[in-house]
Parts: C-alpha cells; structure tokens; sequence
C-alpha cells in the first residue's frame, strides 16, 4: 500500500519532463530546472520507500543482488518492483536534468535534438544519455578542429 502511494506521488513529476522537452525555453522550466524540485522530490519518494523496506525487512534483500536468479526473485515481488520502478524514474529525472541544464549553458545540440534525446531518456534512460554524450563528443571536437 504504501508503495501504491509513493508510485500516485511519483506522476506528479511526469508534466515537468513535458516541460523540459516541449518548453525548454520558457523562464518557468528553466526556473524549476535550476532548482532541482523534481529529482529531489523523487529522491525523497525513494527514500521513504527504502526505509520502508529496510524497516519490514531490513537488509536482507541486498544478498539477492548477487545473482539474476535474486534481482527476478526481488522484482517479482510488486512493493520492490514499485521501489526498484521509483527508483529508475528518480535517476532517469536526474539524468534529463542535467542534459537540459548542461545543453542549454553550452547548446551542444539545437534546441530540438535536446527535445528528441529528453524523451529518449524519458523512455529508454541510458540510450537517451549515450546519445547525447556521442552528439556532445562530435560537437566539442568539431569546435577543436577548427
């Protein structure tokens, strides 16, 4: 029950990613961007639900990551997959934060490649992330080269 909740309270930072691909300009995005609010609300999210965890269960789970056979035991159980799922929207919001702050100082990519890898990241999280440090790499040495 308690994760249910986490999981309802976690949608709230889904309209920012809207933000962040669709309105990268508008001062409001860049306000909440520079602050932060959603990864450290997510973050906070996580860790009321891994207290909780840590708390009914303690530290038990964490041999389980030792073996495939443990982490599917682990995410078969649908608290933990809520945790774990808590988890990937917390780190994903992090890592889209800081493509969108890192390009908007430096415009590595205009401003819609930054849109279509903000979403990639949304979806597919490290694809969205390499993408981007490819398209950053071939930027900085084009600028070297010349």
């Amino acid at each position: 029950m308690v994760y249910e909740k986490l999981f309802s309270l976690a949608s709230i930072a889904m309209p920012f990613w809207f933000l962040l691909i669709l309105l990268p300009t508008w001062r409001a995005t860049r306000f909440l961007a520079n602050i932060a609010i959603f990864p450290m609300y997510l973050a906070a999210l996580y860790i009321v639900g891994i207290i909780t965890a840590i708390a009914g269960s303690g530290f038990g789970f964490v041999q389980d990551f030792g073996s495939a056979e443990g982490v599917i035991r682990l995410l078969s159980k649908p608290d933990f997959a809520l945790l774990v799922w808590l988890h990937l929207l917390c780190f994903d919001q992090m890592v889209g934060h800081y493509v969108y702050r890192d390009n908007m100082e430096h415009r590595y990519v205009p401003l819609p490649v930054q849109s279509i890898l903000l979403f990639l990241i949304l979806m597919f999280g490290p694809l969205g992330l390499l993408c981007y440090f490819v398209l950053r790499r071939i930027r900085k040495q084009s600028k070297l080269s010349l």
